[in-house]
């Protein structure tokens, strides 16, 4: 990797982190098209992976205390299912049509958050476990669950601590029953990227520190309409990057 690729590597892994701390997606969406400036898609998808499991597990650390276990039982389970499935189709099935689709769900999801309020309209709670496999198989048929997730979550009333637990957990999930999938289909291309692996893995990690002691100033509120916000910009940009 040339070293110019490296410091843009590591320069938006750490600016993407910071975000990711409140929202729960987009270092993955990100990363992407800056991995593959090195390598193929295949290689790059795997080594994203990664880097979004390892910074996962350092947020769900910092977190830890405050993740909500039964909006992980109703939510989280059935995202693992989907998450497996999702990466066995990845070749086949992953479209342009299907992300358009992704990103009026996300539009709709952040919109209401954001028009309605705090006592605004609601998912009903019968449809989590739809929401958990979605998140799930989209994430490992995209590579982009988070933004679905989030918008999921938004309808339970819970902390910003609480929703960042929470939702980093699930990621934590999915993130570990569809990386050994990728492992087992390209995992020898993993070795030689481990030092810029390295790299990139600790700008992210000084990215969610940053991001943590942010998010302590935030108001509740304010925290709501930030995620609300990005997700509905991430819908945007699916929607048009894929007309």
């Amino acid at each position: 990797m040339e070293p110019t690729t490296l410091l843009l590597l590591c320069a938006a892994a750490f600016v993407v982190a910071v975000v990711v701390v409140a929202s729960g997606f987009g270092l993955g969406t990100a990363l992407t098209p800056l991995f593959l400036l090195a390598y193929d898609i295949k290689t790059a998808v795997f080594l994203v992976a990664v880097v979004h499991f390892t910074n996962n597990l350092f947020r769900l650390g910092l977190f830890r205390r405050h993740i909500d276990a039964s909006v992980v039982r109703r939510f989280g389970l059935l995202s693992i299912a989907g998450a497996v499935i999702g990466s066995l189709l990845q070749e086949r099935a992953a479209n342009p049509g299907l992300e358009i689709g992704l990103g009026a769900l996300l539009v709709v999801l952040g919109g209401v958050e954001m028009l309605a309020g705090e006592r605004g309209w609601r998912l009903p709670r019968r449809f989590d476990q739809v929401g958990g496999l979605l998140s799930g198989l989209l994430g490992g048929l995209l590579g982009n669950q988070g933004a679905l997730r989030s918008g999921y979550l938004l309808n339970y009333s819970l902390s910003k601590e609480a929703f960042i637990a929470s939702g980093t957990a699930i990621a934590c999930l999915i993130d570990a029953s569809r990386i050994p999938v990728y492992a087992i289909q390209y995992g020898s291309r993993l070795l030689p990227a481990w030092p810029y692996l390295v790299a990139v893995i600790a700008a992210a990690f000084a990215g969610t520190l940053v991001g943590k002691r942010l998010i302590e100033r935030l108001p509740q509120r304010g925290f709501h309409l930030l995620v609300a916000t990005l997700i509905v910009l991430t819908g945007v940009a699916l929607i048009l990057t894929n007309l």
